[in-house]
């Protein structure tokens, strides 16, 4: 179909869409009409985890929304599993890292009292006041 608008000719190719006539039908001005469905396959909705005001909320088939549910709980857990391993490890980086600046430090006080700087020794002992 040929059209025009603003005097720029443009052709129009309507989409074809399968319809099938539904039981509602009248008459209007004299002409009759018949209501049209349109056939299409229908696109199952994923499931979807939404907020609406901080409120949460799930949308999708009710078999796919427990799916999800089930996944989004043992993600949980196994994060929390992970999440208490690596605070474990962490702990005993912060354990070995305190260990070596307190031997790095007794190192460097050895060091200060053979060579006899007083100064050193004082600034060296409040150090180590701080990490007892």
């Amino acid at each position: 179909m040929k059209l025009k608008y603003r005097g720029v000719d443009y052709e129009y190719h309507p989409l074809g869409i399968e319809v099938s006539e539904g039981e509602l039908s009248g008459k209007y001005r004299g002409g009759s009409w018949r209501y049209h469905y349109p056939r299409h396959i229908g696109v199952p909705q994923t499931a979807a985890e939404l907020k609406y005001r901080s409120v949460p909320y799930y949308t999708g088939s009710p078999q796919a929304v427990a799916q999800m549910i089930q996944r989004k709980q043992q993600n949980q857990a196994v994060s929390l599993s992970t999440a208490k391993r690596v605070g474990t490890q962490a702990d005993e980086l912060a354990q070995v890292h305190l260990s070596n600046i307190r031997r790095n430090l007794e190192r460097r006080l050895q060091a200060a009292r053979q060579r006899g700087d007083i100064n050193l020794i004082n600034l060296l002992e409040d150090e180590v006041r701080e990490f007892a």
